[in-house]
């Protein structure tokens, strides 16, 4: 009798630490919520998540074409939706446990009559964000923004002449510049317009060849010159000088790989460039190790991890803001070796600052962490 009063006793006792324990961490939780000090925009996103600190907005429509993904996106309050047909934002994700940025150019119009910023996805092989935003982007689904930049935009008031020129999804921001001229101006007010894009197919495809096709027919204005790679090899500075003589009195504005870039800023110094790039194939580079100098840890990037990636992966909290090349929150100093810049290929060496959100190691670089 003795031994099963103990044992009931015992097991009373149990029971009482065990509720203790749990009222215990819940009174803790508790207490945290209610001292932690929280900002109106905390308790406003509370009762609409568009509402925060942070930009945000809420996926309204998605079309998928074949090799583009087209997403329609209501932005929060905190999120103008005033830009400059041609500029771009920038789309941030969960990918594999971290947070990536990227930028998409808008292909909507400024003030066209709708609220939604449209941006177009060609996902990239081997491109982890790519695919997740082209594929599983769905209706109601909320993602982080930054606001509308960028300089690649027509001026006002607009050039008398003008040539686009584009490469596969270097299409993207022209489109918004061209259904801009379509909702805001008079056949009359457009400059004298030659848009020749480049892409591996016999006629413009989906989704902008068929509208743009329509609207060369009724813009008297605008003529689109559809260059075929496949049968014509890449374009090149003698066709487009053939394809448009009085190029040296237009402005130029082109969009596209590095290489069409390069060479047609070489041949009219006036060309208004945007570099449509992917972090997987801008470089040419094979990556190499990475020494974060001031702390001792060691890692590799295979040439499309960023610095900045690759730190993170190792373990370091390192600083950094944007994510995309733009607010330089994240430039380190390269103390030995090469650092390449995704953009446009420039090399960085010792003693020189690299944004490490946007490079990559070239062999062997020994560079700072910039821990928080």
């Amino acid at each position: 009798m003795k031994l099963t009063i103990f044992m009931a006793s015992t097991f009373a006792l149990i029971n009482i630490d065990s509720y203790s324990y749990v009222m215990t961490r819940a009174l803790r939780r508790l207490a945290t919520v209610f001292t932690t000090p929280l900002l109106p925009e905390d308790y406003a996103s509370l009762l609409d998540p568009l509402r925060g600190r942070e930009l945000r907005g809420r996926v309204e429509t998605v079309e998928r074409h074949d090799g583009f993904t087209t997403i329609g996106i209501k932005p929060g309050p905190g999120l103008s939706p005033h830009f400059h047909a041609g500029q771009f934002i920038g789309v941030g994700l969960q990918v594999q446990g971290r947070f990536v940025w990227r930028s998409y150019s808008l292909t909507s119009a400024p003030g066209e009559g709708s609220s939604l910023l449209t941006i177009s996805i060609k996902p990239v092989p081997d491109g982890l964000f790519s695919q997740k935003l082209a594929t599983s982007a769905q209706p109601g689904q909320l993602i982080r923004l930054t606001a509308p930049s960028g300089n690649f935009y027509l001026p006002v008031p607009l050039p008398k002449k003008a040539v686009f020129l584009t490469a596969g999804a270097g299409i993207t921001p022209v489109v918004s510049m061209l259904r801009w001229l379509d909702s805001d101006h008079s056949a009359g007010d457009w400059p004298d317009a030659v848009h020749i894009h480049s892409e591996r197919a016999a006629a413009p495809s989906e989704p902008y060849g068929p509208e743009l096709q329509k609207l060369a027919e009724r813009a008297p204005k605008y003529r689109l010159e559809h260059w075929d790679s496949r049968e014509r090899g890449r374009l090149n500075v003698d066709a487009i000088r053939e394809l448009v003589p009085d190029i040296d009195q237009c402005a130029i504005y082109a969009c596209g790989p590095s290489e069409l870039l390069d060479a047609v800023s070489e041949a009219w110094p006036q060309t208004v460039t945007e570099k449509f790039f992917s972090p997987l194939d801008s470089a040419g580079t094979s990556g190499g190790e990475i020494e974060f100098g001031d702390t001792g840890v060691q890692c590799e990037s295979n040439g499309t991890t960023t610095i900045l990636e690759a730190g993170e992966a190792a373990g370091l909290n390192m600083v950094h803001g944007c994510r995309m090349g733009i607010c330089r929150t994240c430039v380190s100093t390269v103390e030995s070796g090469v650092a390449v810049d995704l953009r446009d290929g420039t090399n960085y060496g010792e003693g020189e600052h690299v944004r490490t959100c946007v490079s990559v190691p070239s062999g062997y670089l020994k560079i700072r962490a910039g821990q928080h």
